[in-house]
């Protein structure tokens, strides 16, 4: 599986465990993805996911800190990503799309 795959894969099945992901997006490069927003027309990347190796249906996950990427150390399967990306690394995405939505709506 390529990255463009993976990655809707991966925000799909992120959907279904918190809808505000349906202002995730991705940008894919050869066999990485980046997943951000875009504010006011700004691209603000917020994970990396990227497969080093020959396994395709699993990608590693990183996380946008400062600059750079910060591993976070899991390799998986979209659903596997998506469960983490729900629970544990949610504050990895959900605070900057909070910010996107207007004062009344955020919770």
């Amino acid at each position: 599986m390529t990255a463009q795959p993976f990655a809707d894969l991966l925000l799909r099945a992120l959907v279904q465990h918190d809808d505000r992901a349906r202002a995730l997006v991705a940008q894919v490069r050869g066999k990485n993805a980046i997943i951000g927003v875009v504010d006011a027309d700004d691209w603000v990347p917020l994970l990396r996911l990227n497969n080093p190796s020959t396994a395709f249906n699993v990608m590693n996950l990183g996380v946008r800190q400062g600059s750079g990427w910060a591993p976070t150390f899991l390799r998986g399967t979209p659903d596997q990503l998506a469960e983490h990306l729900a629970g544990p690394l949610a504050f990895t995405w959900q605070f900057e799309v909070s910010a996107l939505e207007p004062p009344e709506k955020r919770t």
